[in-house]
């Protein structure tokens, strides 16, 4: 009797306790949006179930020049996305699509979202994650 119960309760904690943690969260679409003044970016981030996730974004300029870039990350280790092309005031927005792969378990867990001016100066940025979003600047 009490061998079957040691027995039960070691095959039930290794069922629970130490079963493997899986490599990879469910995939999320997270929405963004920051503001410097009247410019204005938003966009979505589409965490996948594996190694990637990718932003779709635009980027409104209210004066001056307004770009937005991303980089995707997994601790320290970074996954560049690129910037988008320069809105000015008065003209078209633009847009940036670019797709992050970081091979290690969790895939791509956090993205990096800046909005630059005119000289490259950042002026607003957040980071997002599964879970929301954090304004940083």
């Amino acid at each position: 009797m009490r061998k079957t119960f040691l027995t039960t309760t070691l095959a039930a904690a290794a069922a629970v306790g130490f079963a493997a943690a899986p490599a990879h969260a469910a995939a999320v679409d997270m929405p963004f949006s920051m503001a410097y003044g009247n410019s204005q970016t938003s966009g979505s981030i589409h965490f996948t179930s594996g190694y990637t996730a990718s932003l779709s974004g635009v980027v409104h300029a209210a004066s001056g020049q307004r770009a937005i870039c991303a980089d995707g990350y997994n601790g320290s280790v970074e996954a560049g996305g690129g910037c988008s092309d320069w809105a000015s005031a008065g003209g078209p927005d633009a847009t940036l699509n670019t797709s992050f792969s970081i091979n290690l378990p969790g895939g791509v867990q956090r993205v990096v979202i800046y909005m630059l001016e005119e000289h490259g100066d950042t002026v607003a940025s957040e980071y997002c994650t599964r879970s929301g979003c954090t304004r940083t600047l």
